[in-house]
């Protein structure tokens, strides 16, 4: 009984501190003197960011001085070289944005106890008309969420919320311009690949990238683009040496691989040095300076001739696709179907197929069996590429398949097998293509469905009437 009475002694207590905080609280401004509300805080400065031409950042024993020019922001300090836009644009912002969460004191005398006797981050600027100045940030707060600050010239000492300390933690390497390499993507006509005595050529004409050396061949658009995207975009991961006088110790001064991208008549050129544990040496062949790449940059480096071949045997999508032909291997002889795509009778009709033993009878094959050969055939992919004294069957080909699409354009594909593996020749191409001997089996049994007739329902017979 007496456990019962002090538990509503308490609950009763609870509930009348509940209420009490709920009156108090729902009598107070939005706005007390222990804090604000992010909608009236005071802005640290009121200054506009597109208005700041010059900062100066100072982290980690670390200064940079960054300055904005008609042609952009250029760091001045500790190298003369292009600043980084976002990192620069970012840095501006924040300054102009930061507001002040609360004031901790006045008039404060002891600056160490807040971290700001020696502060771990101080950012400076100048903005047009003449304005100025500089904020420094100290330690943290007990509760981590706001770090103290003090603007330069003042003595009063406030807290800004803590994660502006990640818009000011900037080195120099961060600040400074750190794009590999500079060349008008959009304009990239040529890349040339240099590596061990080998070259590989891959020119561009319209929409349309070919290998030109070692052997003219189709390439794989989306595999060049990537790289080129990857080379305009990709910073440095290291920056080693700004004027660095051996080249030797980078493996730069005999690059093991070269890279010349082209684009129109300018060319840019990525010197590749020797890689040691996870870094690659590189350099820009118009700029002294020397770096590591990304190990995504790294792996597209190592890539080998095979990799840039497109890997697709048919270039037809099965929309674009007209007519075709395909000659089946079998035990009596080969056998010859004619495949032609028919017009609908009225515009809101499905398009159908008709196909044609040579020598034999048509019929309308299942539409969802057309669109399973279709893109069965579509599918069929290079696994790898073999060299001339590799069998593969394609002296008396299990399937060969011509086809007209895109107004006018035709291609032909031969398909052989020796054993358990497939192997696939466009005409045009240089060396056969090792393929995947289920895509093979299961396109040559979607040709069986697609070129067999349905079996017609026979008439009942005279007894089976009832």
């Amino acid at each position: 009984m007496r456990g019962l009475t002090s538990t509503l002694i308490l609950v009763v207590v609870l509930a009348g501190l509940g209420a009490y905080i709920y009156f108090v609280d729902s009598k107070r401004p939005a706005a007390s003197a222990g804090g604000s509300s992010p909608e009236t805080r005071e802005k640290v400065f009121t200054i506009e960011a597109d208005k700041i031409n010059e900062l100066r950042v100072v982290f980690a024993g670390e200064s940079s001085l960054l300055r904005k020019e008609p042609g952009g922001w250029k760091m001045i300090e500790p190298a003369a070289i292009e600043a980084d836009p976002p990192e620069a644009i970012g840095v501006a912002t924040a300054l102009a944005n930061v507001d002040i969460v609360r004031v901790v004191d006045e008039n404060a005398t002891n600056l160490e106890q807040f971290g700001l006797a020696n502060p771990s981050i101080t950012v400076s600027f100048k903005a047009e008309g003449g304005a100025e100045g500089t904020l420094k940030l100290g330690s943290k707060n007990v509760t981590q969420g706001e770090i103290y600050a003090l603007k330069d010239g003042e003595k009063r000492v406030f807290l800004v919320p803590a994660f502006q300390e990640t818009s000011f933690n900037r080195r120099p390497f961060d600040l400074r311009d750190k794009k590999i390499l500079k060349f008008d993507r959009d304009k990239a006509d040529s890349l040339v690949l240099t590596k061990g005595g080998s070259t590989i050529e891959m020119s561009r004409s319209g929409s349309e990238w070919k290998i030109v050396k070692p052997i003219p061949t189709r390439s794989d658009y989306s595999v060049i683009e990537g790289f080129l995207s990857r080379l305009a975009t990709s910073n440095m991961s290291k920056l080693l040496e700004e004027n660095p006088k051996d080249l030797s110790k980078y493996g730069l001064d005999k690059p093991v691989m070269t890279v010349t991208i082209g684009a129109g008549s300018a060319r840019t050129v990525l010197l590749v040095g020797k890689s040691e544990n996870s870094d690659t040496y590189a350099k820009d062949a118009s700029r002294p300076v020397v770096f590591t790449v990304d190990t995504t940059v790294s792996d597209d480096l190592n890539r080998k001739f095979d990799d840039y071949r497109k890997k697709e045997l048919f270039e037809f999508r099965p929309f674009y696709l007209d007519r075709f032909r395909a000659v089946l291997d079998a035990p009596a002889g080969p056998k010859t179907y004619e495949f032609e795509k028919q017009k609908p009778a009225k515009p809101a009709d499905p398009e159908t197929w008709k196909v044609t033993r040579v020598g034999g009878a048509s019929h309308t094959p299942d539409p969802a069996a057309m669109d399973d050969l279709l893109n069965k055939l579509a599918g069929i992919r290079a696994e790898s590429f073999v060299d001339a004294k590799t069998k593969t069957g394609l002296d008396k080909p299990a399937l060969v398949v011509g086809a007209s699409y895109d107004n006018g354009k035709f291609e032909r594909v031969r398909f052989g097998r020796v054993g358990e593996n497939a192997f696939g020749l466009r005409d045009g191409d240089i060396g056969a293509a090792k393929i995947d001997a289920t895509s093979m089996a299961n396109a040559m049994r979607a040709f069986d469905v697609a070129v067999t007739p349905k079996d017609s329902t026979p008439a009942p017979k005279e007894g089976d009437k009832k």
